[in-house]
């Protein structure tokens, strides 16, 4: 796979993907724009047809996008992990929309993974080019979903509460 990075020396040097959640300001923002990284098309096994939701007429590939920058917080420290959508910022028949419902990080590298699923119609399913999905140094905008992400705040305040009062009962 091709992937954009800095050159320095003629050597490619990949970044870190930007954390946009980390500062506090960045914590409350649920859409940024970013640039594609990498586009992986994920399937079990490249000789079978790509599965079919013969009542919706749709085909549906599993992704995984790396991005210059997200607001999506990956899983790790125990915190789960982000749901929302990443949409191509393309104006015509060739914008795709992913429902990412995973983000991991790797901490060697510091570049996020986006895992999710694109839907397409059946009948253009087979015929789109997995560099057309998402290609490199594309536009796209990532949105997280609100609901889910209050949910696991609120979750993850209560886990400090839960560990100041055992602390203050001498539980730990």
């Amino acid at each position: 796979f091709c992937r954009i990075g800095r050159t320095i020396q003629g050597i490619v040097v990949m970044t870190a993907t930007e954390l946009i959640h980390l500062s506090y300001d960045g914590n409350f923002q649920l859409e940024t724009d970013a640039k594609v990284i990498l586009c992986k098309v994920i399937q079990s096994n490249q000789d079978e047809p790509l599965p079919s939701d013969d009542v919706n007429d749709t085909t549906t590939l599993r992704v995984e996008l790396q991005l210059d920058r997200t607001s999506m917080h990956p899983q790790g420290g125990g915190q789960p992990t982000d749901l929302g959508v990443i949409k191509s910022n393309i104006e015509n028949d060739g914008a795709y929309t992913a429902n990412i419902d995973k983000v991991t990080i790797d901490r060697a590298s510091g570049i996020a993974t986006h895992s999710g699923s694109v839907a397409l119609s059946s009948s253009s399913g087979n015929n789109v080019a997995t560099n057309e999905l998402f290609p490199p140094n594309s536009s796209v905008k990532v949105t997280v979903d609100s609901a889910n992400r209050q949910l696991l705040s609120e979750c993850h305040t209560a886990g400090h509460v839960v560990d100041a009062a055992m602390a203050r009962c001498d539980k730990l």
